[in-house]
């Protein structure tokens, strides 16, 4: 597919129009993932302090923190 470019101080620029259709429509990605602390979380090994940990968004999205206080931090 062949797409126009358009010169802004030097920088090669695509228009928003062609840029939606590459994107399929989208102007930025939607994340539900929830902010705070939770007790309920996924995590591997021991689930020991400032190790990695995961918490499930309301989509299915698996949305990562650590573990912080024996809660998964987001």
């Amino acid at each position: 597919m062949k797409k126009a470019f358009l010169k802004i101080n030097g920088i090669s620029v695509i228009s928003k129009k062609d840029q939606k259709i590459i994107r399929g429509g989208r102007d930025f990605e939607i994340s539900d993932c929830p902010s705070g602390c939770f007790g309920l979380y996924f995590c591997q090994f021991d689930c020991a302090e400032g190790e990695r940990c995961a918490v499930p968004s309301p989509s299915g999205q698996a949305c990562f923190g650590t573990i912080s206080s024996g809660q998964c931090c987001l």
